[in-house]
């Protein structure tokens, strides 16, 4: 698949309802993938931040993660990607400008990425927030949920078999980190005592969905996916390209 390809995939979306946010996962290993550091748009001052790291590398991918947010948001919008305003809101959360539409569908957005996939979660509701990790050991898990997690999520981890450990360790993560970015306060939450992080209390309103997503290549195993949202929401829809399936 060429970058053109790609881009082209994004600027005709499927339907997005009200209850189902998309969730696309981009393959960061495609040639494709770095051109989009070039037909994506990235604004400047992204450019300009790449330009000060020393890693190549890095530096591409940044620009290309951006540009690829920008063809998937413009996308939504109808427009060009040169026309996609992204800021920071108070806190750290990056949020979409409106257009000069007003009519226009509202529009939440939530980004990450894991060793080999760049995700952006899109939603029709006021905030999201989205997580995914890669698969890998976690051997202090249960001395990790001890320190971070409530004593409940933490003796939940703690009892399961040595095999299934990690697995329920990083499915708890992905759901506070989706909770997180979500509220646009970050992980200085965890801890807290509060419920804003409780992820049995998210799923149990219908604020937090989980997914998992397979991918093959270099790196093959299951991702472990959470997209958390201001508004109830029935599931997700992952959109994929290059090599990620479910």
């Amino acid at each position: 698949m060429t970058a053109e390809d790609l881009a082209a995939n994004t600027a005709r979306p499927p339907r997005l309802e009200r209850d189902r946010p998309h969730v696309w996962l981009f393959d960061m290993t495609m040639s494709a993938f770095d051109r989009l550091a070039d037909i994506g748009a990235p604004p400047q001052h992204i450019v300009e931040r790449a330009d000060k790291l020393t890693d190549p590398f890095a530096a591409r991918s940044l620009v290309a993660r951006h540009g690829a947010l920008r063809l998937v948001l413009a996308g939504y919008r109808g427009c060009a990607p040169e026309e996609v305003r992204v800021v920071v809101a108070p806190g750290g959360k990056p949020i979409l400008v409106p257009g000069d539409d007003t009519s226009a569908m509202p529009l939440a957005f939530s980004v990450c990425h894991a060793r080999d996939l760049y995700c952006v979660a899109v939603g029709r509701v006021s905030s999201l927030g989205v997580d995914l990790e890669a698969p890998r050991d976690v051997p202090r898990a249960e001395s990790i949920a001890a320190k971070w997690f409530s004593t409940s999520e933490a003796a939940a981890v703690a009892g399961e078999a040595p095999e299934a450990r990690t697995a329920a360790f990083l499915r708890l993560w992905t759901g506070k980190e989706a909770l997180a970015k979500r509220h646009g306060a970050g992980l200085r939450l965890m801890g807290a005592g509060g419920h804003e992080l409780d992820v049995d209390r998210a799923v149990s309103a219908g604020r937090l969905r989980f997914f998992r997503v397979g991918v093959e290549g270099p790196h093959p195993g299951q991702y472990q996916g959470a997209v958390a949202s201001s508004e109830v929401i029935d599931g997700v829809e992952p959109l994929r390209w290059g090599g990620a399936s479910n």
